[in-house]
């Protein structure tokens, strides 16, 4: 199944490459995901992150009719497409869940809890506000063998 969601994720890559290449001169769809799908293989072979610098290297030579300038503003698209955007949704997701669950939720139950003076347990029962005192810290020694 990874292998089927690989291939498929691989394929529509190819296929946005495809959508972003200059019109002239014209070029197959076969064409462009064979080098893409080679360059990303030399890409993922060079450890570089990302495969940058490696899989644009690749597609600039392997696609000579095209212009540098066009073809590297078809890449630079690319990697906005296909790196930028999707990091940036997700740290927002990341973000904003991880304010949720730790500014907003303990601020909400703080809110609760310091405003009806009773907290509710989870078998329905209440229970007054009171703050029992920290424990002091117990120093320990470690004995040397």
């Amino acid at each position: 199944m990874q292998i089927l969601i690989g291939v498929v994720d691989l394929g529509f890559c190819a296929f946005a490459m495809y959508l972003l290449m200059p019109a002239q001169p014209a070029i197959d769809f076969v064409s462009v995901s064979v080098v893409f799908i080679l360059a990303t293989l030399l890409g993922f072979a060079s450890h570089a992150p990302g495969s940058l610098g490696v899989f644009d290297a690749a597609m600039l030579v392997a696609l000579p009719q095209f212009g540098k300038e066009q073809l590297l503003a078809t890449l630079l698209v690319y990697r906005v497409l296909y790196f930028v955007i999707p990091f940036a949704v997700a740290i927002t997701i990341m973000g904003t869940r991880e304010l949720w669950l730790n500014v907003v939720q303990p601020w909400q139950q703080r809110r609760k809890t310091n405003g009806s003076g009773s907290v509710g347990n989870d078998n329905g029962a209440t229970a007054t506000n009171t703050r029992a005192p920290l424990p002091r810290a117990v120093k320990t020694r470690v004995r040397q063998n």
